[in-house]
């Protein structure tokens, strides 16, 4: 049991690693699941939306000087541009759906099993190290982070192979 003060006591590295990573999952998440379908050419949303499924017009004042330098550096708004890329290449269309979906989910399966690993040894240090709060903050984010790529990957991969009944 730890009697003295913890402060100025070094955050310990796994605590800083599980973190790390899951914030990255939870960024590549939502991504995945808000955002991705814009990108990836024949997907089961896309196809749905039709014409709609295209990027809006730009309304407020800050969503136009967005695209307005993002056309003066890139060409073109980027939405279109990926679009047109995975639409060309399989390669490039099966990229982004790892990146946005199969990638968040294991990163986030692996932040949250570092983060356990850090609390316990963080806890087991006696007070030479701290990093509970960044153990705890890394297991919740990666743990939303796996669910909300899993659930992303089910709906996407499974729910169209399922037989009709299941679906109606």
């Amino acid at each position: 049991m730890v009697t003295g003060s913890t402060r100025g006591a070094p955050v310990h590295g796994a605590a800083k690693l599980s973190i790390v990573t899951a914030v990255i999952a939870g960024v590549l998440a939502l991504y995945g699941s808000m955002h991705a379908e814009k990108h990836i050419a024949g997907t089961p949303l896309r196809e749905a939306r039709g014409s709609a499924g295209l990027p809006a017009q730009p309304g407020t004042w800050v969503e136009r000087q967005w695209v307005s330098g993002e056309t003066r550096v890139l060409g073109e708004r980027i939405d279109r541009k990926v679009l047109a890329t995975t639409e060309r290449s399989k390669i490039a269309n099966y990229s982004v759906q790892i990146c946005a979906y199969v990638l968040p989910f294991v990163l986030g399966f692996g932040a949250a099993l570092m983060g356990g690993a850090a609390m316990r040894a963080v806890e087991r240090s006696g007070g030479k190290f701290v990093g509970n709060t960044l153990a705890v903050f890394s297991m919740l984010i990666g743990g939303l982070a796996a669910v909300v790529a899993g659930c992303m990957m089910i709906s996407l991969y499974l729910w169209p192979r399922l037989p009709s009944f299941y679906t109606t």
